[in-house]
């Protein structure tokens, strides 16, 4: 009796798990479609732009119908959101983390443009896709905020990020003087204009360039260089 009774517990309690365990599969598979949707969705637009980048061609890519893209996005503008989003929120704990390392300030600085610059040459349709939507704009936040309003608040953060930075920089008389945030933004359209361009493109200034000017241009004028900086060295 008691085994009889043991057994049917452990069979009620299998067959509430089974639709538990069916909801995580479901879940699951719905989650890597929406990946392949996003990265499909990068693809296109990066090669194509915006205007172009149509979804019966996202949805070959991907696998899937034209209609069943409408299960996961209401429209072709959400889409490109949380396209858009998506890499806004990885590159912005990207920055987070070498922010918290235990470099110097500018030292710190000359990292996030390797990191940054990694992230890109990482994934070079989203590149492609920003270039698009951009069309040359130094201020990347307002303009991508036209299309997805929650990619102007991973802008503002990073921001306040690089300010923060700088300040303390400042603090330690390292970076030269002026108002923080305002070095941070035009440090950032720097960062953004270097990234943005591909390894081909015969304006692009090589690493050791990059970092020089960016040295020049934020370092305090009283504090001479101990040594000259280069990509690899910041990088290690």
């Amino acid at each position: 009796m008691l085994v009889n009774m043991s057994s049917a517990i452990k069979a009620a309690a299998a067959c509430e798990a089974q639709p538990d365990l069916r909801a995580r599969r479901r879940a699951a598979r719905r989650s890597e479609n929406r990946t392949e949707i996003l990265d499909a969705a990068e693809r296109v637009f990066g090669e194509h732009g915006v205007r172009d980048g149509s979804l019966r061609e996202i949805a070959l890519r991907a696998g899937f119908s034209t209609a069943a893209i409408y299960l996961f996005f209401e429209n072709k503008q959400h889409l490109l959101s949380e396209t858009l989003t998506r890499r806004g929120a990885e590159l912005v704990t990207t920055l987070q983390t070498v922010a918290e390392g235990d470099l110097a300030p500018l030292d710190t600085l000359h990292r996030i443009v390797d990191v940054t610059g990694a992230f890109f040459e990482a994934r070079p349709d989203f590149r492609g896709l920003i270039r698009h939507i951009t069309g040359g704009a130094a201020i990347v936040g307002p303009a991508l905020a036209e299309y997805a309003g929650e990619v102007d608040g991973y802008f503002s953060k990073a921001m306040a990020l690089l300010a923060g930075i700088v300040g303390d920089g400042q603090e330690v008389g390292e970076i030269r003087d002026g108002g923080a945030y305002a070095i941070a933004h035009l440090y950032s359209v720097l960062v953004n204009e270097h990234v943005l361009l591909t390894n081909g493109d015969e304006s692009k200034l090589t690493p050791e360039q990059f970092h020089g000017l960016i040295d020049g241009a934020l370092r305090n004028p009283s504090k001479s260089p101990s040594s000259t900086r280069h990509s690899s060295e910041t990088a290690d």
